[in-house]
């Protein structure tokens, strides 16, 4: 049966729940009809593709999909039809976006975020739903084409802002769907977000403003207080990028004080092994350090490893807290944003080379300044620094920041969870805390909190994944790659795999109480595994019962060691 357009949209969800996948014969319309059925349903839409791809097709590095942004190859897909367009959402700015609706469709709708700023259709992180979960995904370019610390498309552009800061997204999820519930004859059953970092952020702007748009979220890492993040990021950037500061540090100085940062705290777990468990607790002591130190005690230090006060001050520095010191913004004392936790500098995020990183120089140049040259040039200075802190939290241009903790709408209905790495170097780790808390306390510190809200702290993982700890779990972003399936769930169950966990979690109601995550050995799922370890809801850490400590089976999430 051929289902016009007004059958299409009657369709009621009621009684539509699919217990299987649907063979590609019941659908409605064929992939190339959307040509012109697409644009006829939908305002402002060009169509650029409506073509089907083989299953097996291997999509390679650097070919026309690929993106500066996401140039990586994307193999093993199954077949499905690519849909792509653009949005026109104002006389000087459009939206790119892609849906891809599988041939075997188990009736779910996802949409995969970006890092960054980076623009571009995210088609490698759109693999994993479409291929192990058959989910129908969508990504968009967030309205421009660039690398993740690439913010010239804001230039005197207030359209491509706002693009980047909400509207992408949200109409990039109206459009997928319908054109969804045309190609397939009837409306999805459920729809998920997956995203991390920026795609954290984007997961939570959904949540926040666009309540309905999602019934399950998963945000890692998210960068929710876009301004204050980008401050912190500029003032890290001033605290380590002066390299005719006495207090530079180089790599090498890193790696030094990252090892006496293991030695020191290890052990509070009881289990050593390479990373800390529970970064709250370490409370780094970097006088064996020093120079000329008569304490030193440290076998990570020598007379040309050593450090100078100056040095010393650089990292407690990046490990402090960002606090106005001037009245030039918000009042002298007020906290702005969390610093870094221990126990990552071997591998910091940050730049040692005196190269600028991250998204926050851009966005007070463009966004914040309105400068119109395509060169930072913004010195960092503190007290400009703070001052313009206080312009971007009273603009916010392009409605970026996603920091509302009034999410009762979403959380009535929908489920939200959140995971972040302890051991990342790009957003500092307690932000995610800080959010979590601010939700709890906006909606007056409701004890059935954790019946739609739920926060999982990752000991040892980076941004979004890698690092010394578990972090194969099978979170947005962790897709195929090239190292034998690296970053995936060692077993594809709910226990393991985040996104399984949130599909059981709202289709069945059952919450996850712990996800087991697993190190490969070389991160290389085909090596075998190194160790598990189970991932904990906040306020909640693992503790070692004892027994084999590479078994996540000896370990018990508790609230207090």
């Amino acid at each position: 049966m051929r289902f016009t357009t007004t059958m299409i949209f009657s369709l009621s969800l009621a009684g539509s729940s699919l217990a299987a996948v649907v063979p590609r014969w019941h659908y409605a319309l064929s992939c190339s009809d959307l040509w012109e059925a697409a644009p006829k349903m939908l305002p402002d839409l060009e169509v650029y593709i409506a073509d089907d791809v083989p299953a097996g097709y291997t999509l390679p590095a650097n070919s026309t999909w690929s993106t500066p942004a996401y140039p990586a190859a994307v193999s093993d897909l199954p077949a499905f039809c690519r849909f792509g367009g653009y949005i026109h959402t104002s006389n000087m700015s459009k939206v790119q976006f892609e849906v891809w609706l599988p041939d075997e469709w188990s009736g779910r709708f996802s949409m995969v975020g970006n890092g960054g700023d980076a623009g571009g259709v995210n088609f490698p992180d759109m693999w994993a739903p479409i291929k192990k979960y058959n989910m129908a995904v969508a990504s968009t370019d967030t309205g421009h084409n660039g690398t993740s610390g690439d913010g010239t498309f804001a230039i005197s552009n207030s359209e491509t802002q706002i693009d980047f800061g909400y509207r992408a997204v949200h109409l990039t999820t109206v459009y997928s769907k319908k054109i969804l519930a045309a190609y397939y004859g009837r409306q999805q059953d459920y729809s998920y977000w997956l995203g991390c970092s920026s795609g954290g952020k984007q997961g939570l702007k959904e949540v926040q403003a666009y309540p309905n748009d999602y019934d399950g979220v998963v945000a890692g890492a998210a960068a929710q207080y876009w301004q204050r993040l980008n401050a912190q990021t500029y003032r890290i950037n001033a605290i380590v990028n002066n390299r005719t500061s006495t207090g530079y540090l180089n790599s090498t100085n890193y790696a030094t004080i990252g090892k006496l940062v293991l030695e020191q705290c290890d052990g509070i777990d009881k289990v050593m092994d390479g990373f800390i468990t529970n970064p709250a607790l370490c409370k780094p002591d970097l006088s064996p350090l020093l120079c000329g130190a008569s304490n030193a005690s440290s076998a990570s230090v020598n007379s040309s490893t050593c450090l100078n006060q100056a040095q010393v001050d650089t990292m407690y520095a990046i490990w402090g807290n960002f606090t106005a010191q001037t009245d030039a913004g918000l009042p002298k004392g007020s906290f702005i944003f969390p610093g870094f936790e221990p126990g990552a500098e071997g591998s910091p995020a940050f730049s040692v080379n005196g190269v600028p990183y991250g998204p926050g120089p851009d966005y007070y140049e463009y966004q914040v300044l309105n400068k119109t040259d395509p060169k930072v040039t913004f010195s960092g200075d503190e007290t400009e620094l703070e001052r313009l802190l206080k312009v971007a939290l009273e603009t916010d241009p392009g409605q970026t920041n996603a920091a509302d903790p009034e999410i009762g709408d979403f959380l009535a209905h929908g489920k939200l969870l959140t995971y972040v790495g302890e051991a990342d170097t790009l957003i500092p780790t307690h932000s995610s805390h800080d959010y979590y808390e601010d939700v709890r306390t906006a909606l007056g510190h409701p004890k059935n909190l954790s019946d739609s809200y739920r926060f999982f702290t990752v000991p040892g993982m980076g941004h979004c994944r890698g690092g010394p700890g578990p972090f194969n779990f099978g979170g947005p972003g962790q897709r195929q790659d090239a190292l034998g399936g690296g970053s995936q769930a060692a077993v594809f169950d709910k226990q393991h795999d985040m996104v399984l966990a949130i599909i059981d979690w709202v289709e069945k109601g059952n919450a996850p109480d712990t996800l087991i995550a697993a190190k490969y050995k070389n991160d290389n799922k085909t090596q075998g595994i190194a160790f598990t370890r189970p991932l904990c809801p906040y306020p909640q850490f693992a503790k070692y019962m004892g027994g084999d400590s590479n078994d996540a089976s000896n370990f018990k999430c508790v609230y207090d060691w």
